[in-house]
């Protein structure tokens, strides 16, 4: 879901010198929400268009295939990517940015509260993006275990889908909500102090 390198080059493109004040530090700190904001379209967009691909690869599944199970699968999997795209558009950036002519530290408030926004929403990552898609596999995959044990064909190698696709799904939710939480997490310390030591002074 995320590209987390390319977030955390926009964190550290600009290091900011906690000496710095007035109009320079306030255009720093509306930098790395502009490009905050750009990286989460970009990932939206590529999110909303590879699950336009899925819901429109497993409607035709479900079209084509004879075995109930496995259409029922390629349903559940295309309504969840429809589901996927609606979540995304509904919950997948945070709008809202302070008015020009605020201060710094409400720009960094403004800026956490954006890393907060994409911590929750990454946070149930498996519950709104990896579960519905995997139900509807495993359902797909239990149709075709049944089709293949109704023709005397059941092998050892039926099992290698289920096991691709599960270890596919277990890496999404570690990148997701692992790895760039973690990340998200440093940047949001990182911000929330600069803001707290913005109003100190």
């Amino acid at each position: 879901m995320n590209k987390p390198d390319d977030l955390e080059n926009l964190w550290k493109a600009q290091p900011v010198d906690t000496a710095m004040r007035g109009e320079e530090m306030r255009g720093i700190v509306l930098k790395k929400i502009a490009g905050f904001d750009r990286a989460i379209r970009l990932r939206n967009r590529a999110e909303i268009l590879a699950a336009l691909v899925v819901s429109a690869t497993f409607a035709y599944f479900a079209w084509v295939q004879r075995n109930g199970i496995e259409r029922l699968g390629s349903i559940v999997i295309a309504a969840s990517a429809l589901w996927i795209i609606y979540y995304i558009w509904r919950y997948g950036s945070q709008p809202g940015d302070p008015n020009p002519d605020q201060t710094v530290a409400s720009y960094r408030r403004a800026l956490a509260r954006k890393y907060e926004h994409q911590i929750r929403l990454l946070r149930n990552v498996k519950f709104w993006y990896l579960l519905p898609m995997y139900v509807g596999l495993l359902i797909s995959s239990a149709g075709l275990l049944m089709e293949h044990a109704k023709n005397g064909v059941l092998s050892w190698t039926d099992a290698i889908g289920p096991l691709v696709y599960t270890s596919v799904f277990a890496g999404i939710w570690w990148l997701n909500e692992v790895y760039t939480i973690r990340k998200l997490q440093r940047w949001l310390i990182d911000v929330t102090s600069g803001a707290e030591a913005e109003t100190q002074c």
